[in-house]
C-alpha cells in the first residue's frame, strides 16, 4: 500500500524544509573521485530522518561517514562519549594499512540550512572538503558548527564484553541528569522496548557511560542488559546530551532490535526530530525501519559497474527485493489473456516493468473472484485492467467484487469499503471493443493517413508502435500505485 504521511510526518517535513537555524544537511555530493566503493553521485535529502539501504559494498557506510564529515563543532559543543575531540575527520573512518592507498583527488560539496552563516542571507548554502593527490583533506576548522555523534556497530557490543567499562565498573557515579530528561527517556526506551521501566539513570566516569534502570524489583546496569536494550538506552542518552539541533549518524539503526521494536524506534526518533529539530541519517538493511519512514526519507544506493546510483523514494518492498528478499516485484497487474498482457507490457518503461508482475487471468468474472480473493488474503497491491469494452461494466464489477466478499463481510460500511478499494484498483485497456479489434483499427487508421499523408515511416511507425499516446493512462496508474 502506498505510504500515508502522518501529522508528524507533515510537521517534520515542514520544519526540516523552512528552519534555516538548526544547520540541516540537505545534500551531499561526490562531485569528484572515488572513495571506497563509491563513485561521483548526488543525494538530496529533504526529511529530518534518511535511511539508506544498499547491498553490501554498496557505499553505505561510506556515505555515513561522509556525513559525519560535514561539519565541526565549537570549543564548547558536545563531545560524544569515548571521543577526545567533538568532531569527526575523514581519519576517523578511513584507515590504511602498509601498502594500502587512501582516497586521493576528491571533492566532496555540502549543502545545508543556515541563518545568517559569514553574513550571508539565510536560505541553502555551500562547502567542500577537498584531498588534492598526495596532499590533506582542507581546512577542517572551516566546516560549519554543529553537534555531531556518530553510532558505529560497536554500540551493540554488550558492557560486558567492552574492557574499558569493566576496568571501570566501580567508578561509574550519576552526573546529575535532569530529572524530567531521565524520566522521559525510560518512558521513549520502554515504547521502544515495550516494557516499563520505573527508573533510570545515566552513570559517567570520565569520558564513558553505564545506564542503569529499575524495572519492577530488579534494578540492573547495563552489564546486564542485552545488545539491543543497551543501544537503545546508549542512543538515547546521548541524543538528550547533545541538545537540539544535533546530527545522528547511525550505522546499520536495526541492529540488537526486534522487528516491532525497529518500527517503534523510528516512531520515537520521528517526535524527537520534531521536538528538538535534530537530524538522523542512517544504514539499514530492515524492511520495517523503510517501511516507517516517508519516502522523502529512503534511499537505495546502488554500484552499476563502475557508477554509484540514488534512487530515493524507493518503497521498502522494492528496496529489500534489490537486496535479495524472494521478490522484488511491487504490484501485481491482472488483465484477461495474453493480448491484454501484451498491450500494458508496451505500455510500461523497463523501470516499470521491473517491479511489477503480469498476470494473465481469463474471464472478466475470473478477474472478479481474483480481485475479492486479493481483499480477503491482505494482499492489495495490484492493479486490474480489464479488456476495454467492459469500461461501461465499472460499477457492477466493484458491486460483484464486494459480493464475493459477502461471507465474511457483510455489513453495508465494509461492502462500501471493499467497492471503494476495487474502484481504486481499477482501470480498462484502451478502447472501447475487445483489445484485438482495437489493435487492428488502430493499426488501419496509421495506415491509412500515412497513404494520405505520403508519410514515409517505416511501418511499425505507421502502426503507432513508437507512439506512447493510447497507454499513457496505464502508465500514470502503475506510477501512483508503485509510489
Amino acid at each position: 500500500m502506498p505510504y500515508v504521511l502522518s501529522e508528524i510526518d507533515q510537521k517534520n517535513l515542514t520544519w526540516f524544509t523552512n528552519d534555516n537555524t538548526r544547520q540541516s544537511l540537505v545534500a551531499i555530493e561526490l562531485a569528484r573521485g572515488r572513495m571506497r566503493g563509491l563513485a561521483p553521485f548526488r543525494l538530496e535529502i529533504g526529511y529530518p530522518i534518511l535511511a539508506i539501504a544498499g547491498a553490501n559494498g554498496s557505499g553505505k557506510s561510506t556515505l555515513l561517514a561522509m556525513a559525519a564529515c560535514a561539519f565541526h563543532n565549537a570549543a564548547d559543543g558536545f563531545r560524544p562519549p569515548s571521543r577526545k575531540v567533538n568532531y569527526y575527520t575523514f581519519s576517523d573512518f578511513f584507515v590504511q594499512s602498509a601498502g594500502e592507498i587512501g582516497p586521493e583527488g576528491i571533492r566532496i560539496d555540502y549543502a545545508f540550512r543556515h541563518d545568517r552563516w559569514r553574513g550571508r542571507e539565510p536560505g541553502i548554502a555551500g562547502q567542500s572538503r577537498t584531498k588534492r593527490e598526495g596532499g590533506k583533506w582542507n581546512n577542517y576548522q572551516g566546516r560549519v558548527r554543529r553537534n555531531v555523534i556518530y553510532f558505529g556497530v560497536q554500540r551493540v557490543v554488550p558492557y560486558y564484553e567492552r574492557s574499558t567499562h569493566k576496568s571501570y565498573r566501580a567508578s561509574f557515579r550519576p552526573p546529575g541528569v535532569a530529572a524530567a530528561d531521565s524520566a522521559r527517556i525510560a518512558e521513549l526506551a520502554g515504547r521502544i522496548l515495550g516494557k516499563h521501566y520505573d527508573a533510570f539513570e545515566s552513570l559517567e566516569h570520565r569520558r564513558y557511560t553505564l545506564p542503569r534502570v529499575q524495572s519492577g524489583a530488579l534494578r540492573y546496569s547495563g552489564f546486564n542488559m542485552g545488545a539491543g536494550e543497551s543501544a537503545v538506552f546508549e542512543i538515547l542518552i546521548t541524543l538528550f546530551a547533545a541538545g537540539p539541533g544535533c546530527l545522528l549518524v547511525i550505522d546499520e539503526i536495526e541492529l540488537g532490535l526486534h522487528e516491532r521494536a525497529r518500527k517503534r524506534l523510528i516512531e520515537v526518533l520521528k517526535e524527537l526530530c520534531l521536538e528538538r529539530k535534530c537530524q538522523v541519517i542512517c544504514t539499514t538493511h530492515a524492511y520495517e525501519i523503510l517501511a516507517a519512514l516517508p519516502p522523502e526519507g529512503r534511499v537505495f544506493i546502488e554500484a552499476v559497474g563502475e557508477d554509484t546510483r540514488a534512487f530515493p523514494g524507493i518503497s521498502a518492498d522494492y528496496a529489500c527485493g534489490r537486496m535479495g528478499r524472494s521478490d522484488p516485484r511491487k504490484l501485481d497487474i491482472l488483465v484477461e489473456d495474453e493480448v491484454a498482457e501484451a498491450i500494458v507490457q508496451a505500455s510500461l518503461s523497463l523501470a516499470q516493468r521491473e517491479r511489477v508482475r503480469i498476470l494473465p487471468i481469463g474471464s472478466h468474472s475470473s478477474l472478479q473472484r481474483v480481485m475479492a480473493a486479493r481483499y480477503l488474503e491482505g494482499r492489495r497491491q495490484c492493479l486490474c485492467l480489464p479488456d476495454g469494452d467492459r469500461r461501461s461494466t465499472a460499477d457492477s464489477f466493484c458491486s460483484g467484487v464486494a459480493n464475493l466478499c459477502d461471507g465474511g463481510h457483510s455489513a453495508e460500511a465494509e461492502q462500501a469499503r471493499i467497492r471503494d478499494w476495487a474502484r481504486d484498483h481499477l482501470d480498462f485497456l484502451p478502447g472501447a471493443d475487445w483489445p484485438e479489434k482495437w489493435l487492428f483499427e488502430q493499426a488501419v487508421l496509421q495506415c491509412v493517413l500515412a497513404i494520405t499523408l505520403g508519410d514515409d515511416r517505416t511501418p511499425a511507425g505507421r502502426w503507432g508502435v513508437a507512439s506512447p499516446a493510447p497507454f499513457a493512462q496505464i502508465a500514470e496508474r502503475v506510477d501512483a500505485l508503485l509510489i
